[in-house]
């Protein structure tokens, strides 16, 4: 081969190997960015949502609870006014 197309060569080798560095480096660079888009996209972005909706999640759970100890109560209630209410009967004589 003569000199002008080793020079040639080696101009398109060299151009070459920096395109190859280049592609290297923004594909290194676009896994890290891909990399904590994920992360944004899994962890930041839930738990930013949770901090909106948890609020009306507790009081969602504050009265659920409130419904609970009403209910509890009434039951409570109801059977110490049946039990009563069974002991005025034996006492009236009425429920033989």
């Amino acid at each position: 081969m003569d000199e002008q197309k080793l020079s040639e060569m080696y101009e398109f080798t060299k151009e070459n190997n920096h395109m190859l560095k280049a592609m290297r480096r923004d594909a290194f660079i676009g896994g890290i960015i891909k990399f904590v888009i994920w992360v944004a996209l899994f962890i930041v972005l839930p738990y930013i949502a949770w901090l909106f909706i948890q609020p009306y999640l507790q009081g969602v759970v504050d009265t659920y609870q409130n419904v609970q100890k009403t209910t509890s109560a009434v039951s409570n209630t109801t059977t110490a006014n049946l039990s009563k209410i069974d002991e005025l009967l034996k006492k009236f004589g009425g429920g033989q």
